[in-house]
């Protein structure tokens, strides 16, 4: 009796809170929001980017020309020294001991010449013998002046202005002449970028050049570290032919280096300007979607819904990128917020420059 009392009151109940549910709409989905700018118009140089290795101008094993072992050092690994400066002494003592009897005997037949010499003007000898005597005091001359030298090779100098490799023979060992490397050296300045170039590049490079532009000139150089290198370099040298089944030669690029910050070795991106695009069409790189192998934008239409757009892209230009086909001055592409959008999407969106690309800004 008391079951069937309460079971009105349950059933009335759930269908009071059934109709008010009812007369509820479901809360509307916010429009994404996103960030865009209209497409750049205006004239841009094309820039090709290679990568190669810094070489120096001039490398070379320092070996000594006569054996013994290492008395003195006279540097330190990674020394910039001037040519003729001292690097080692070899043992001197055998040398100086020969070079004093070469000396001594190369006097002593000098002296012999002399008085010959003149004992034929007086008829005293023959002629036979003042040559003998001559003949005698040249060859004592050479072994003397072998000798001299021998003893000057014991000093080995820097044989150009360069920088001292940081390995190196140290003093007790001994060097075996013509045959020991000591250290070697490098001329750093100026150094040279070794990079390979596609045949049509090269062509487009010269004939840029050819016409006023940077071409083959005014290479730019950057580190890896990002840094710019000050000063620009130029192609001086363009090996002989195309390499085989690659369709590209090997150049090598000029670059003064006063500083001696380029050392042998290290990595290096250069970039060469060529033609100039009158009136190109960039966007920001960012607003770049890739799908199944090809490239499209998000444009902005004017009832602020987007469409996607395939493009064909060219070079980049630092934060931006140049269209060679698929945009028109004056359309608006989504830079920010692409990753949620699908076409015809209505979408919230605000403008921004292409000053506000510099994220670096927006961390400071």
């Amino acid at each position: 009796m008391f079951v069937k009392k309460i079971y009105p009151m349950v059933l009335l109940t759930a269908v009071t809170v059934l109709l008010s549910g009812c007369g509820k709409e479901a809360p509307k989905k916010a429009d994404p929001v996103v960030r865009s700018m209209p497409v750049i118009v205006r004239d841009t140089p094309v820039v090709y980017d290679y990568t190669g290795f810094v070489e120096a101008n001039r490398e070379m094993d320092v070996v000594p020309q006569v054996s013994g072992q290492i008395k003195e050092k006279y540097f330190k690994g990674g020394d910039n020294v001037k040519a003729g400066t001292w690097l080692y002494k070899i043992d001197q003592r055998n040398y100086y001991a020969a070079m004093l009897s070469a000396k001594s005997g190369y006097y002593s037949a000098e002296a012999d010449a002399e008085r010959y010499t003149k004992l034929y003007e007086q008829d005293a000898v023959s002629k036979q013998m003042l040559e003998n005597t001559l003949a005698a005091r040249d060859a004592k001359r050479a072994m003397y002046i072998s000798a001299q030298k021998d003893y000057d090779e014991t000093i080995v100098k820097a044989p150009f202005d360069g920088r001292i490799d940081t390995t190196s023979l140290e003093v007790g060992n001994y060097a075996d002449a013509g045959k020991t490397v000591l250290t070697k050296i490098s001329d750093t300045n100026p150094v040279y970028v070794r990079f390979s170039i596609a045949e049509p590049e090269y062509m487009n490079l010269a004939r840029a050049g050819s016409a006023g532009g940077a071409g083959l000139e005014n290479v730019v150089l950057t580190l890896a570290n990002g840094e710019k290198y000050a000063l620009t370099g130029e192609v001086t040298e363009v090996n002989r032919g195309i390499s085989d089944g690659t369709g590209s030669m090997t150049c090598r690029v000029k670059f003064a280096n006063p500083d001696k910050k380029l050392l042998p070795g290290m990595f290096a991106h250069i970039q060469a300007r060529g033609e100039m695009l009158k009136n190109a069409v960039l966007i920001p790189q960012r607003a770049l979607v890739e799908m199944l192998y090809k490239k499209f934008v998000f444009l902005l239409e004017k009832d602020n819904k987007v469409s996607m757009k395939e493009i064909q892209i060219g070079q980049n230009v630092g934060r931006l990128m140049v269209v060679s086909a698929g945009l028109e001055p004056g359309d608006i592409v989504v830079v920010e917020g692409t990753g949620k959008l699908r076409n015809g999407m209505q979408v919230n969106s605000s403008p921004m420059q292409e000053a506000d690309l510099d994220t670096t800004k927006r961390a400071q």
